[in-house]
């Protein structure tokens, strides 16, 4: 049976309110679930907890990294600074680099899947045209010495 930490805390407080000591109840929770359940530790430290007037047995609420970034930022600004690394995305983006790496990821499948469809639904006639192109665009190059035109 997995330990679930909000019925734990609730046992802690349940032995706390019967006046138990923290050994009495490691002991008895230990027994009623399973050996391991609760360490002493943590009783302890939910006893001190309970003892200073604070009988909430719910998490705090944390500041932590935003869950969601935005994907079209993520990919401009990777587009703008191609030599940046995920790592220092995650920190820009206040996130994981696993998360950065999921969005380029994305992006990058979504841009195959759309040049996919772009050229499948070409014509042959595009693509011969293109290519009788190829020569007078060469040619324009060469005199234009490599300089655009």
């Amino acid at each position: 049976m997995e330990k679930n930490l909000g019925d734990i805390r609730k046992l802690l407080k349940y032995e706390f309110e019967l006046d138990h000591n923290t050994k009495e109840a490691v002991t008895n929770i230990n027994r009623a679930k399973r050996a391991g359940t609760v360490a002493y530790s943590t009783a302890k430290r939910w006893f001190s907890k309970f003892r200073s007037g604070n009988l909430k047995t719910d998490d705090k609420k944390r500041s932590g990294r935003p869950r969601e970034v935005d994907r079209d930022t993520v990919v401009n600004t990777v587009e703008d600074h191609p030599s940046i690394t995920t790592r220092m995305l995650a920190d820009e983006f206040n996130c994981n680099h696993t998360e950065i790496e999921k969005i380029l990821k994305e992006a990058v499948e979504e841009m195959r899947e759309s040049l996919t469809e772009f050229f499948t639904s070409k014509d042959r006639d595009w693509y011969r045209s293109g290519i009788h192109q190829l020569e007078e665009q060469l040619q324009k190059v060469i005199e234009s010495d490599g300089e655009y035109f």
